[in-house]
């Protein structure tokens, strides 16, 4: 497996667990009271899976497929603009 493939692989796993997690997250911290953590939690989740506002059964699939996908791109761009910056200083 080549090192492009590799990071493919661990960046859309990453994403994709990503929604898992603060699925279960938020159904541990359901009865926390509205306030500045509440606000920060689902800033986090906006910002980290951007996917989170699908509505329906569909999201059970979409949500880590898409951010799965979206976070192999970024890691995709990280591998190719560092490879890039480690040959020029060759």
């Amino acid at each position: 497996m080549t090192k492009l493939r590799f990071s493919l692989l661990v960046g859309f796993l990453v994403g994709a667990i990503i929604p898992v997690f603060w699925g279960v997250l938020g159904f541990l911290l359901f009865n926390v009271p509205e306030g500045q953590f509440s606000r920060i939690y689902w800033d986090a989740v906006y910002l980290t899976c951007p996917f989170w506002r699908i509505d329906g059964e569909k999201a059970l699939i979409l949500m880590p497929l898409l951010n799965g996908s979206m976070y192999a791109i970024l890691a995709a761009f990280i591998h190719k603009s560092l490879g890039l910056r480690m040959k020029s200083k060759q």
